[in-house]
């Protein structure tokens, strides 16, 4: 039991070491890092209350320790679940000649596209000049502290690795994945079109999985690398959106 309390207090001070690594890496401001404290000091709450408890030998109720475990292994049973779908599908690469990319929108700072949102447009890059019938839905649209939106800075960015402005198409309203996906396709308007849809390894399942509920009949992912640092924050983060996104029928 000792040795089960201590991995507590372990996992907790990793928890708190790994948010600092966060913002100091990507800013206070970086999107899920107030989880990482949020765990880190309620792990070692936990592990003194639990300390205090054997330390005075008070007597928990029984039927408390099997609902509280029973909990625990519940949480644990579905995000191991969920986050081993997401790692499943994080290496995607979709056929060659695809008729349309969508590639979906990340933060923007002023008017510079993010390391996350470079990444996806680099690996739409390598596509479309490899394949050049193909063209480009850009989907992001303006949100706080963006100058222009998404989808005006990923065009830019792409004209200056030489794409050709009219195969980029730009959805510049959408302010999550489920408009992403419903506003592109909108513009696609073929149910018999292929479609690749590009985001970084950790977020395909959702964005394919929400495509496919919103009728796209020929859909796949097309995974772009993600930032290394932020892997543990990205793959943590995803298995709540894609409960969310279950809860909320999106998926």
């Amino acid at each position: 039991m000792n040795i089960l309390i201590g991995i507590l207090l372990i996992l907790g001070i990793i928890s708190l070491f790994y948010y600092g690594i966060i913002i100091s890496y990507a800013g206070i401001h970086s999107s899920f890092t107030w989880v990482w404290l949020l765990l880190g000091i309620g792990l070692i709450i936990l592990y003194f209350g639990l300390r205090y408890i054997m330390k005075n030998d008070i007597n928990v109720p029984k039927f408390l320790r099997i609902i509280g475990i029973t909990l625990i292994a519940i949480g644990l049973c579905i995000f191991t679940f969920v986050e081993g779908t997401i790692i499943f599908h994080a290496n995607q690469e979709a056929d060659q000649d695809m008729d349309y990319l969508i590639v979906l929108g990340a933060q923007v700072r002023g008017t510079r596209v993010t390391k996350t949102l470079q990444k996806r447009l680099d690996t739409a890059t390598i596509y479309l000049k490899e394949n050049p019938k193909t063209l480009a839905i850009v989907s992001g649209g303006q949100g706080a502290g963006e100058d222009i939106s998404e989808a005006e800075a990923m065009k830019k960015y792409l004209l200056e690795q030489g794409i050709a402005e009219n195969r980029i198409i730009k959805e510049d309203k959408s302010t999550n994945t489920d408009e992403n996906i419903r506003y592109s396709k909108n513009i696609i308007n073929d149910e018999d079109a292929t479609t690749a849809i590009v985001t970084n390894g950790f977020h395909v399942y959702r964005a394919v999985a929400i495509a496919k509920k919103q009728g796209l009949n020929h859909v796949q992912g097309l995974a772009a690398p993600s930032d290394q640092i932020l892997l543990i924050n990205y793959y943590v983060r995803e298995v709540l959106g894609v409960i969310k996104d279950k809860v909320v029928g999106n998926l």
